[in-house]
């Protein structure tokens, strides 16, 4: 009777061990970054470092630097930078663009911005700005840019 009782407390912390490091995996996987504004879709007659690369943007300077010869957009005016990341950068499109749909999430100890663009036949866009503004996340974080385009 003892070895069976032993026996079932022993197998009940195997299963209970197992189960929470299977929860644990997936709330690693499924944890979505919390977004706080879209920044408004803007084209461009050039890009802001290279076209189809995430910029992450953890401060004032940074910002300004990317800015310095263009006029910033009033979505980047006064950003908590001690609270909030700036996650943007440009594709080219061989249409306009009529809606831009944002997604940010964490996989891992990676972020992924799910980008999808409705294109519009009437318009022309060969280039233009999209971004986020985020959650803090680390200026050193990997972002992998997904692009998905619907006609």
């Amino acid at each position: 009777m003892k070895k069976l009782i032993v026996f079932s407390v022993l197998a009940l912390l195997i299963f209970t061990t197992v189960g929470c490091e299977k929860n644990k995996e997936e709330k690693e996987i499924l944890s979505d970054a919390k977004i706080v504004k879209t920044l408004s879709l803007k084209y461009l007659g050039e890009s802001y470092g290279r076209v189809g690369e995430i910029m992450i943007v953890n401060s004032q300077e940074k910002l300004n630097k990317i800015y310095k010869n263009a006029t910033m957009p009033k979505d980047l005016e006064n950003i908590d930078f001690g609270k909030r990341t700036v996650v943007m950068g440009s594709y080219g499109a061989a249409r306009g663009v009529s809606k831009l749909e944002h997604k940010f999430s964490k996989v891992g100890d990676k972020y992924e911005y799910l980008l999808t663009i409705t294109l519009n036949y009437t318009t022309v866009a060969p280039l233009f700005s999209f971004g986020i503004i985020a959650e803090k996340i680390p200026s050193n974080s990997e972002v992998v840019l997904k692009v998905n385009v619907k006609e």
